[in-house]
């Protein structure tokens, strides 16, 4: 008994020596890098100057873009996904809390005009999700996904429109997303009244793939435009509706920018613009000739803004990222500038969403430049 009481005494230390001793190991195989936080863009500087404003949104906080410099806009809070009006004069944005989130109405210096949607209660089942805010063309409907209904921990997405200038009261569902997959999302509405929008469905493998859909109006059975083993999302729709502009996985770790045409209610053979990476937030320039993106740069992995010209359409031109904003996951640009370095700006440049990139791979017809440092 004395000598199991002395070996439990002995070995006690030797058992602390080597927890320490792992815990220590463990500690130096994590990433140094992850430590370091995302520079906010106001002490950023971007590489070149683009026409026109952009506007930005990092760790909850909307920054605009203009004359090559970043001001911070609109009030404390937890923002997220600024979403432009058709013309150009104010945008939507989302407030996100600790149980809910809203939309609100901005002016482009982030004033708040008109909270447009109330869901927090006071009941904690009571409260409501609304994410990816996109106005009509036509300026007079809100397009958004919403998780309702829901049942108890259920929540998955379905896509709701409501009237710009109504109430929520007015708002209608249009998609019954498939169950536990996290629903519908990235809704675009179309000049006909229908939308293109991003359904998660699982595989018999219990991976969640992602679809391009197309909807002729609410509750019709919609028409998938691209497959579950393209595994595409966040669609960008041209200024013009005859091209898409997506990312695809293919179920793999990596992602692929990709264009395709789009009659209205298809989808022609798909262009890949780049691959070999993760990218995010493909979003178009009004002459529909360039694409603004997100993806890291550099070991710290925090996104930046990149800018594309598209070969095809403007051989002359150069592919460049274009600006120093080092922003974290979820970060959504909302752009309204002309996308080229000219001298002679062209039309204001106006965009949506994002994802990641660990290295831009250069690829044929393209150059690509840093946007930030």
């Amino acid at each position: 008994m004395i000598l199991r009481r002395i070996a439990a005494i002995l070995f006690l230390p030797m058992m602390l020596a080597f927890g320490s001793g792992v815990y220590l190991y463990l500690g130096t195989m994590k990433s140094k890098v992850v430590k370091e936080r995302a520079q906010l863009p106001t002490v950023t500087k971007p590489r070149f100057v683009l026409p026109g404003t952009m506007f930005v949104a990092q760790e909850g906080r909307l920054f605009k873009l203009k004359a090559g410099s970043f001001t911070e806009i609109g009030p404390p809070g937890d923002w997220s996904q600024p979403a432009m009006t058709p013309d150009h004069t104010k945008m939507i944005a989302v407030s996100r809390s600790g149980f809910y989130s809203d939309l609100y109405l901005l002016d482009l210096d982030g004033h708040i005009i008109k909270r447009l949607t109330k869901n927090d209660s006071k009941i904690i089942d009571g409260n409501h999700w609304i994410f990816y805010p996109k106005v009509s063309p036509d300026g007079a409907t809100l397009t958004y996904s919403f998780d309702s209904p829901k049942y108890g921990y259920q929540v998955d997405m379905a896509v709701w429109s409501m009237p710009l200038n109504g109430t929520q009261a007015q708002a209608r569902r249009r998609t019954t997303p498939n169950g536990h997959t996290g629903g519908d999302v990235g809704p675009i509405p179309l000049a006909g009244g229908g939308i293109l929008f991003v359904r998660h469905s699982i595989e018999p493998s219990t991976a969640v793939t992602s679809q391009i859909f197309y909807q002729s109006r609410p509750f019709a059975i919609p028409t998938p435009l691209t497959s579950e083993a393209d595994d595409c999302s966040q669609p960008a729709l041209s200024p013009d509706g005859t091209q898409l502009a997506m990312i695809c996985t293919g179920g793999k770790q990596t992602a692929k920018v990709e264009v395709a045409p789009f009659t209205g209610s298809a989808l022609g053979p798909a262009k890949v613009l780049l691959s070999g990476a993760l990218y995010a937030a493909p979003a178009w320039s009004p002459d529909g000739k360039a694409l603004a993106y997100f993806a890291p740069a550099g070991a710290a992995g925090h996104f930046q803004l990149w800018y594309l010209a598209l070969p095809d359409l403007a051989p002359s031109a150069s592919a460049s990222p274009s600006t120093s904003a080092t922003a974290s996951v979820g970060t959504t640009p909302s752009v309204r500038p002309s996308a080229s370095p000219s001298p002679s700006p062209p039309a204001p440049f106006k965009s949506r969403r994002a994802s990641i990139s660990v290295r831009l791979q250069p690829r044929p017809g393209f150059r690509h430049h840093s946007v930030a440092s």
